[in-house]
């Protein structure tokens, strides 16, 4: 068997090490695939530590649909130089044909297509959730600073709000999809429309947004962070701005949810970072008027932020 893939972790490594060797014997290579959520990489860091000897699994993200169309251009490339000289000879004259009406790297590039399979339009697809019709952002801050939900939202907007201003053929909606963060890294990545994705990317370019800078993404990158496979509880309902319970090295800690219950309000009065910030859970996303007490960056407080002058230059509005 060349390849063998798991669509699940099993329970015990056992299991693991039985279904993965049946690919890779007498000597031939092979490779097995494990897929797994976001909630089951405990399970993986457990598989390789009881494994032992130094094994650990290389870890991918799921490909967007445009990735996953050039690895098939590629296969069907490979298959092409691999048909028989006897079985060509039968498509000759229908190669011909085509080659006198179209232009020749065309019709190589159709014909590729229609031996993978892919002939159909096919839509793109989030990297977050494999809902169809959305694409993938990713969201960096180049001075360096860790970019949570509430940027992502904050920044969205503005810039949404700036282009419909202008009009023009860069105009797009602000809606954004599921939102992840990531510790290690610092970046946050988003669902938006693939149209308004595409725009959002070329329309930010020209302007300093605070730092944020946009791009699209091809595939879902893993980070082997210290955070990898760690599982955190709900903790303590925590107090009304204290430390909270200790709970599960959970969200409890450290008054991060305060009061719980109801709505699970988050950022609270604690640390004094974002105001009255909450979560709703039917959407997934951070609903605020406005995150008016952040760092100065967005607002008009000390560090002089985008409605610092009543300027109409983009740039000098953040």
């Amino acid at each position: 068997v060349d390849l063998v893939i798991q669509f699940h972790p099993p329970r015990d490594t056992d299991t693991y090490v039985h279904r993965s060797g049946r690919t890779g014997r007498a000597g031939a290579k092979g490779i097995s695939v494990v897929l797994f959520q976001q909630n089951q990489a405990r399970d993986i860091v457990r598989m390789e530590r009881s494994l032992g000897h130094g094994f650990k699994f290389e870890l991918l993200g799921p490909p967007s649909t445009e990735a996953a169309l050039e690895a098939a251009a590629k296969t069907s490339a490979i298959a092409c130089k691999s048909v028989a000289d006897e079985t060509a000879e039968h498509f000759r004259e229908a190669a011909g044909i085509l080659l006198a009406t179209d232009d020749a790297e065309d019709v190589v590039a159709r014909c590729l297509a229609a031996i993978s399979r892919r002939a159909v339009q096919v839509e793109s697809r989030s990297l977050l959730t494999g809902e169809a019709g959305f694409s993938t952002v990713e969201m960096t801050n180049s001075r360096g600073r860790p970019v949570s939900p509430g940027d992502v939202m904050f920044t969205v907007s503005k810039l949404s709000r700036m282009s419909q201003k202008e009009g023009g053929d860069l105009s797009f909606d602000g809606d954004v999809g599921k939102i992840q963060t990531n510790r290690e890294t610092g970046n946050a990545v988003f669902d938006m429309g693939v149209e308004d994705a595409k725009k959002l990317v070329e329309f930010s370019a020209e302007i300093e947004a605070g730092g944020a800078v946009f791009s699209l993404m091809k595939e879902m990158e893993i980070s082997r962070g210290r955070n990898f496979g760690q599982t955190y509880g709900r903790g303590g309902r925590g107090g009304r701005g204290g430390r909270g319970g200790r709970g599960g090295r959970g969200y409890g800690g450290r008054g991060s949810y305060g009061r719980g219950g109801r709505g699970r309000q988050v950022y609270n009065r604690n640390r004094g970072n974002y105001g009255g910030g909450y979560r709703d859970r039917n959407s997934g996303g951070y609903q605020n008027d406005r995150f008016d007490s952040r760092r100065g960056d967005y607002n008009g407080g000390g560090g002089g932020g985008y409605n610092s002058g009543g300027q109409r230059n983009r740039n000098n509005e953040w």
